[in-house]
């Protein structure tokens, strides 16, 4: 598997639970971190039993569609595997790449989409995507949206769908103290695409006691917090930081 989400060690459970297989040998190549609007994400080992996580340098980190592994031919040489699962959208350079370097040892191989919107992109990512849809093996999309919007960009290979990481509800369960008050939480990066100005001027109209807690960070931060201000909202929300992601559900 090819995966920079899987620097984030929450998402690690994931790759411990298909370890356990007896038939299948597992390889991660992550990178030793990602960078975003949010800032470096470093690699976290978290949950590393039964498989090998491999580190390999990522050529243009925070590129997401230019991205990709300089590295990635010589690993495929000396591991020969059979399936190659690629953990990016189709439209991106690491996943052309990795594609092509699967076929080169005899592997097949599958990627994976979030993509629920129907987008079209300029050469030569248009270009890319329709090489992958050639080429590949089989995919996997993270929602049903998002299976429709690849059927739309016209793949007809083999489809399921299955998100992409999920919680343990053994770890994770409602808490068993209520709340003094109606409790909404917010978890992710403070970007304008999130949709958290629409959720605070929500929150402003409400009547009753509620408190709002946000988690991240990014760009938008400074200006989220101002508009709480303006709507006089800002003694019921509270702004932190993030948290390391074996504390969150995802």
């Amino acid at each position: 598997m090819v995966s920079k989400a899987c620097v984030v060690g929450e998402y690690q459970k994931k790759l411990e639970e298909l370890a356990t297989f007896p038939d299948l040998a597992l390889t991660v190549i992550v990178p030793p971190f990602w960078r975003d609007e949010r800032g470096v994400l470093p690699l976290e080992r978290a949950y590393t039993n039964g498989y090998t996580l491999r580190v390999e340098p990522l050529a243009f980190n925070g590129q997401f569609h230019l991205h990709f592994y300089p590295t990635l031919a010589r690993v495929f040489r000396e591991l020969q595997p059979d399936l190659v699962h690629l953990d990016e959208e189709p439209y991106n350079l690491a996943t052309l790449l990795a594609q092509h370097y699967a076929r080169r040892v005899g592997a097949r191989s599958l990627f994976f989409t979030w993509q629920n919107l129907l987008r079209r992109y300029p050469l030569p990512f248009e270009w890319m995507q329709t090489r992958v849809f050639k080429q590949t093996d089989y995919a996997i999309a993270g929602s049903d949206q998002a299976a429709r919007v690849l059927r739309a960009k016209n793949y007809r290979g083999p489809l399921s769908v299955l998100p992409q990481f999920g919680v343990n509800p053994e770890k994770f369960l409602p808490a068993q103290v209520a709340a003094k008050s109606f409790r909404i939480g917010f978890v992710g990066r403070l970007v304008e695409e999130k949709g958290l100005a629409v959720l605070l001027r929500a929150l402003a109209s409400l009547r009753g006691d509620w408190e709002l807690r946000v988690l991240g960070r990014g760009p938008e931060s400074e200006k989220l917090q101002t508009l709480t201000r303006e709507l006089n909202i800002q003694n019921k929300i509270s702004f932190d930081r993030p948290r390391p992601s074996t504390e969150m559900p995802t």
